[in-house]
């Protein structure tokens, strides 16, 4: 009984930590053209999204009293993107079992009614491998999640 219950705050504490936690980079899209749904995998391609990325400037430094990550400062940057492709990929905390398989099911959900045509909130993605081309993001892959409008 007490593993159980050790377990149940293990996920607990895990899910509000993510649930919670910044995403590297938000997407805001603007034109959408096609959306392709996978059971792990959401492919968005837009005319045209801006988006929302930190990035790390230095190392840890306890003196620094501007926006930081984990003690580091950061830049915060907002990047056009036309003509780009997001993928937004299943983590092990999302998929089937993890503490996040209700997430992942909402972002599917929400994914289909960017489908047919509904507005959605955003992209947030965590840890993703961001390509930028001529100072305009082109692509974006990595773990994350779609949200509905409002989050």
């Amino acid at each position: 009984m007490k593993n159980l219950l050790a377990h149940v705050v293990t996920c607990i504490v895990l899910f509000s930590a993510l649930a919670q936690a910044a995403s590297d980079a938000d997407v805001t899209l603007l034109k959408v053209k096609t959306v392709t749904i996978e059971e792990s995998v959401i492919i968005v391609v837009v005319e045209k999204a801006k988006t929302s990325i930190t990035l790390i400037r230095d190392d840890h430094d306890p003196a620094y009293t501007g926006d930081t990550w984990h003690g580091m400062p950061v830049n915060r940057v907002q990047v056009l993107s036309n003509e780009a492709t997001f993928t937004i990929k299943q983590d092990a905390h999302s998929a089937p079992g993890g503490p996040l398989a209700k997430a992942w099911q909402e972002c599917l959900r929400t994914a289909k009614d960017l489908q047919d045509g509904k507005e959605v909130g955003r992209i947030g993605f965590y840890a993703p491998d961001i390509v930028i081309k001529g100072n305009l993001i082109t692509s974006i892959t990595g773990s994350g999640f779609l949200y509905p409008k409002g989050k």
